[in-house]
């Protein structure tokens, strides 16, 4: 179980260190929701 939540964890930190540098490198999504059509809509931003 201990295994289970370090593993948890190190994906957390990884993440929080790694999403901001992927965003910046790459198009990222931007979704909204369209009253219209009741669903969201997402569509890439560079």
């Amino acid at each position: 179980m201990k295994t289970l939540l370090k593993t948890i964890i190190l994906a957390a930190v990884a993440t929080a260190v790694l999403a901001p540098a992927i965003a910046e490198a790459h198009p990222h999504r931007v979704c909204h929701w369209d009253n219209h059509h009741h669903h969201r809509i997402c569509h890439m931003v560079r």
